[in-house]
């Protein structure tokens, strides 16, 4: 079972901590979870679709970036954990409303989590190694955005979403997972230049990208459903907790460590290889492997939707702080 952790947010300008927002916005009134709160499905659903930020596309085209929000109905907690969900498609295609993303995040918010999908910057142009890099990259930067809206908003707009902004959470599919992946231990530029050319994230200004917003992209945790890392030595020194589910004979995503078709260079580090060094690095971890059940299995099997579900919500509630949530 994997175990709780705490984040504590400082605002820094040039360089120097100035203030400490009340980003961690916990309740003075404790709150223990009941039996059933985030494991199992009891509130109907709210949605809503809403605009989180602006970034340039491959092509040089300003794109918006949109994201699905669902909030459980008729709920009592001021503060509830957030996930945000990044859909797969190669980096080339995919959408954030596609049915696996909306069941996964109706699913859970169901069960009393925020949850949203978000867009990201898709397209590789020419296809070689460094425009591969570089879409992740683009991807990465939208998602520490997103992060980054959900703080602002909870800070300057009265948190509408009611959020726990110390209990946000990233997760994905296949290529939604390298993105989460990376956004979860890919922790500096210097970081990068073991797996790109430095000049790759100078030219898309670096890791965090434009940030104008003056909130960390910190995130408590990451879900990772058929994912992959391009470099294993990012898990050193991380307290990120991480929680997996793969196939073992995935066709698309490498399970163990492979070069990831139709790329000549990119080698991505699997499932197996991951949990292989969260054991040995002592990485607050948990995986689950499906024996032979083919690529993203969930997607298209009722059975295994509703087993990654229940084996991720069963999983991450080992995680939750209920005492900081509070009743409203």
């Amino acid at each position: 079972m994997l175990k709780p952790i705490q984040y504590f947010y400082c605002l820094l300008f040039a360089g120097v901590i100035t203030a400490c927002k009340n980003t961690d916005n916990v309740v003075n009134t404790p709150y223990v979870c009941p039996k059933l709160r985030f494991t199992t499905e009891q509130f109907t659903v709210v949605a809503s679709t809403v605009l989180y930020g602006q970034a340039t596309d491959y092509l040089g085209k300003n794109q918006n970036l949109l994201m699905d929000i669902d909030q459980p109905s008729a709920d009592t907690l001021a503060h509830r954990p957030l996930i945000i969900y990044c859909h797969g498609g190669g980096f080339i295609s995919g959408t954030r409303n596609n049915a696996w993303a909306v069941k996964f995040c109706q699913s859970f918010a169901k069960r009393g989590y925020v949850a949203a999908s978000i867009d990201y910057r898709l397209g590789i142009g020419s296809g070689d190694d460094a425009d591969v890099i570089s879409a992740q990259v683009r991807a990465v930067q939208d998602a520490k955005a997103a992060v980054r809206y959900f703080k602002q908003t909870a800070i300057e707009q009265g948190n509408p979403y009611r959020i726990d902004t110390a209990q946000i959470y990233i997760a994905g599919e296949s290529s939604g997972a390298v993105l989460a992946l990376q956004m979860a231990y890919l922790r500096s530029n210097t970081d990068f230049a073991d797996v790109g050319d430095p000049a790759i994230l100078g030219a898309l200004n670096g890791i965090e990208g434009s940030a104008t917003l003056p909130y960390s992209s910190q995130i408590a945790g990451v879900i990772s459903l058929s994912g992959g890392i391009l470099d294993l030595n990012w898990l050193y020194n991380s307290t990120v907790p991480l929680i997996m589910v793969h196939s073992s004979n995935d066709a698309v995503m490498p399970y163990k460590t492979a070069i990831a078709s139709p790329y000549t260079e990119t080698k991505i580090y699997g499932s197996f290889s991951i949990d292989s060094a969260s054991i040995s690095l002592k990485l607050n971890s948990a995986f689950h492997t499906f024996s032979n059940a083919g690529t993203a299995p969930y997607i298209s099997s009722t059975k295994y939707a509703d087993s990654t579900i229940k084996y991720v919500s069963q999983e991450l509630y080992g995680l939750i702080d209920c005492q900081r949530l509070g009743r409203r």
